[in-house]
């Protein structure tokens, strides 16, 4: 564990990011995934979402299969400090094959999770 943190401590100096002042806490851990987040997906990002500009999950996805995927993105994906000064961090991971669709339509093979400074959920979608 203690080399993990050292290895990523020695990532985020190479990158350049713990020098511009930006610090990403990333610690790895399991989010929580609220029913209010769960509404939010399936309302704009769920496969039968009329929802414009805004991936969507491939059919078939399910509440348990959603939680599954943002807890492997979480674990495995890249982190970085939320966008336009908002608080939390955004995981991204590629799953390597297709999970949905991206806004313009075409096959999504990643899932981008932004989680709070609380570790809850906020949205989690294909890109």
């Amino acid at each position: 564990m203690l080399f993990r943190y050292w290895m990523l401590v020695i990532a985020l100096c190479l990158s350049g990011d713990l020098l511009s002042g930006q610090t990403v806490l990333d610690h790895r851990q399991q989010v929580n995934l609220t029913p209010r987040a769960i509404r939010h997906i399936q309302e704009r990002h769920w496969p039968d979402s009329p929802a414009p500009g805004a991936g969507k999950y491939a059919p078939g996805i399910t509440v348990d299969a959603l939680r599954e995927m943002i807890q492997q993105a979480v674990a495995n994906g890249r982190a970085r400090q939320n966008t336009n000064g908002r608080p939390g961090q955004i995981y991204e991971y590629d799953f390597g094959r297709p999970i949905g669709t991206r806004i313009d339509g075409g096959p999504a093979t990643r899932l981008r999770v932004v989680v709070s400074p609380r570790n809850k959920v906020v949205a989690a979608f294909p890109f």
